[in-house]
């Protein structure tokens, strides 16, 4: 599948340097594009796939202050690229969920012959309402899919955090078009709202990206 995956080619990476010595540093590859399956608001709809810039990443990441001991998911992980920064960043897990599973199987090899292949780099091949968040304390989303599937990740990550000794969530949301989804969840508050920033060394577009985590009332530190 990855050789029939556009905007993966050479034209690309020179046209995003930035992001192609950050592959090469890290030793996979996660350029490429996939278009949107469905329509929007089914509950089966997804939004096209297209890795979102290595500088977004670490500076989100830095701004809710990724830690040793975080377990960071992203919810369609896509080739892996913001779990691989995680891991990079430092990490103790990071997970991606793809349902697409030529992408999700071409991240698994990208663990195996990267720089991160002795370290806790996880990639599960299932729809987002199959995975249980009872461990995660960074969620990252890329407008990954519909209202109806985004309330109901919600209530089940609310479900499984019932243990009060879980850790407080930190999310990172970007292109929230779902944001009053979780600002009606009543134990998410969002803290931040970062505008977008003009491009260097990208092609990628540039979307508002919303901060979140777990309310007080939730009871974590």
């Amino acid at each position: 599948m990855f050789e029939r995956l556009s905007g993966h080619g050479i034209k690309t990476r020179l046209l995003n340097p930035y992001d192609a010595f950050w592959d090469w540093r890290i030793g996979v590859h996660t350029f490429g594009y996939v278009p949107a399956r469905g329509k929007q608001g089914d509950s089966d709809w997804q939004l096209h796939y297209t890795p979102t810039p290595y500088a977004d990443i670490f500076r989100l990441l830095r701004m809710v202050n990724l830690k040793p001991g975080d377990v960071f998911v992203d919810l369609g992980a896509g080739l892996g690229r913001a779990v691989f920064a995680a891991s990079w960043l430092g990490a103790k897990r990071t997970i991606g969920v793809e349902i697409v599973g030529d992408l999700c199987e071409h991240a698994q090899r990208n663990v195996r012959g990267s720089r991160l292949a002795d370290r806790e780099v996880q990639f599960v091949c299932t729809n987002a309402l199959n995975y249980q968040h009872r461990d995660t304390t960074v969620l990252f989303m890329f407008h990954p899919f519909g209202e109806q599937t985004m309330r109901q990740v919600l209530r089940d990550m609310e479900n499984a955090r019932a243990d009060r000794t879980a850790q407080r969530l930190r999310i990172i949301y970007m292109n929230p078009v779902f944001d009053d989804v979780l600002e009606q969840s009543g134990w998410l508050q969002r803290v931040a709202q970062v505008p977008p920033r003009p491009r260097f060394l990208s092609t990628a577009n540039s979307y508002v990206v919303s901060l979140w985590q777990s309310s007080a009332q939730d009871g974590r530190q």
